[in-house]
């Protein structure tokens, strides 16, 4: 079979460097394989670095829902879904002698492996310069299969278009996460005092929770005992509540996950305590911005705790102050 010949020679100059922003700084690319493997795409020393023509960093593709009518005119928009996400990444990889760029291919395909048990998704986060991150978890589709052409590859350098998928098109920031709890007193409320309890049943009206993304974000909620029947938790911002119809020792807690596809509700002990949430009630999800929740529970008591944490999402992987 035909043997490729490599000329010996210095590598090519590197290819141009993506503009940067005013500060003077790029955005910070990294992707941290399923096996953990951690490669800076932008770390041109490394022998990594992002070219011009990335794609799929900002808003989603959507899919939108018509109604038709007979008698009229045109349709109606019923609904909108945002799509799986695709993302590009042209990749330059060198290095000093072949065998240490052949040695970094090796070991950005072995990251990029999407097939378990070594490979399977992994994680694209972007940060800026302000040192704010997004992440996404995508999956490699295509791009690394090896191109010796000329203008594709030289004997200490090649580049390949990779093409990622995402099954969520949503970015994640930092989780947020807060608690409040009677201590010792129930008159007061941690972390935030304002916060007043009316009565012995009443707790958290009003309270403001600001989620930092720009799209619906998902909540997991913890309730920790003691507290009776029939706690209410109310989204006033979307007009939406959840009734937990079960009473809580102390020391017994319950966890609501309201992330889609891993909807659930379990007691302390990992047993499922779906069957507790009240008919109608609704696993909603924090709007973007401000968000005002209503908190209503009996029972109350030193030790009783709310806990919240939440993944903000956003439909960018950057977006600066708005």
């Amino acid at each position: 079979m035909p043997i490729l010949y490599h000329p010996p020679g210095p590598p090519p100059p590197a290819p141009p460097v993506p503009a940067t922003d005013d500060a003077g700084a790029p955005p910070v690319v990294t992707w941290t394989g399923a096996g953990g493997q951690t490669i800076r795409l932008t770390d041109d020393v490394s022998g990594y670095l992002l070219m011009p023509g990335v794609r799929g960093m900002e808003l989603p593709e959507f899919t939108h829902y018509e109604r038709e009518s007979g008698a009229l005119d045109g349709s109606i928009i019923t609904g909108s879904r945002a799509l799986a996400r695709e993302i590009y990444l042209p990749v330059y990889v060198h290095g000093r002698t072949r065998a240490e760029a052949v040695k970094r291919r090796g070991r950005l395909a072995l990251a990029m492996n999407p097939r378990p048990p070594h490979g399977g998704p992994g994680v694209l986060e972007v940060a800026d310069r302000s040192g704010a991150r997004r992440r996404i978890i995508a999956r490699y589709v295509s791009g690394m299969a090896g191109d010796e052409g000329t203008d594709l590859a030289g004997a200490y350098w090649c580049t390949y278009g990779i093409t990622l998928t995402a099954e969520s098109p949503y970015w994640e920031l930092d989780a947020m996460r807060r608690t409040w709890r009677i201590e010792g007193s129930p008159q007061r409320w941690l972390p935030l005092p304002p916060l007043r309890v009316r009565g012995s049943n009443v707790i958290g009206e009003g309270m403001d929770i600001t989620n930092p993304g720009s799209a619906d974000s998902w909540p997991v909620w913890r309730l920790r005992g003691p507290m009776g029947t029939g706690t209410l938790m109310r989204s006033r911002t979307l007009g939406e509540e959840l009734v937990f119809d079960r009473a809580l020792a102390d020391g017994e807690a319950v966890t609501i996950d309201t992330r889609p596809r891993r909807k659930s509700v379990r007691d302390h002990n990992g047993a499922n305590a779906f069957r507790h949430l009240r008919r109608g009630s609704r696993l909603w999800p924090l709007a973007p911005g401000p968000n005002t929740v209503d908190v209503v529970l009996s029972g109350a008591a030193d030790g009783t705790a709310l806990e919240l944490e939440v993944v903000p999402l956003d439909v960018t992987a950057i977006r600066g102050d708005v």
